[in-house]
């Protein structure tokens, strides 16, 4: 019978200072998962843009908070977990007009966004004041999961 590895976890502070760590973290975790640098370095945009939204929008940038992140390798994808106790979402976009952030010349609003396009699997998922990102992408040459 195949066991599951134990995740990997980290806390990290929840700032702006942390991302690199994050990203260089993430991105070693994908190439130890068999993804190949190119997909690793995707899903460590998409995490790096799931923690700037925990900092910028569920912490409101305050400092002193930190985010768990948790790496569960699995047989069909890696799935990467981003927990935190600020703010929900208060909603998540299905789609972004692109054509019309460009004209009204905004800045954000494409975090979930490019997590959408670059992973194959994005919630966020609340319960009991804490908060997470989950976030997963398929293995080369496995079945999508379930959404």
């Amino acid at each position: 019978m195949r066991t599951e590895p134990a995740p990997l976890e980290i806390d990290v502070p929840a700032t702006c200072e942390c991302l690199s760590l994050v990203h260089e973290a993430t991105r070693r975790a994908a190439i130890a998962e068999g993804f190949d640098p190119s997909a690793a370095d995707e899903i460590a945009v998409a995490v790096g843009e799931a923690m700037t939204n925990v900092i910028e929008h569920a912490y409101r940038g305050e400092p002193g908070h930190s985010v768990r992140l948790r790496f569960r390798p699995g047989p069909e994808a890696l799935r990467i977990e981003l927990e935190h106790r600020g703010a929900a979402p208060t909603s998540l976009p299905a789609g972004v007009d692109l054509g019309r952030l460009a004209r009204e010349r905004r800045r954000g609003g494409l975090g979930v966004h490019l997590m959408r396009r670059l992973m194959d699997h994005v919630v966020h998922e609340e319960s009991a004041g804490v908060g997470r990102w989950v976030l997963e992408r398929n293995r080369p040459g496995s079945r999508p999961l379930e959404s």
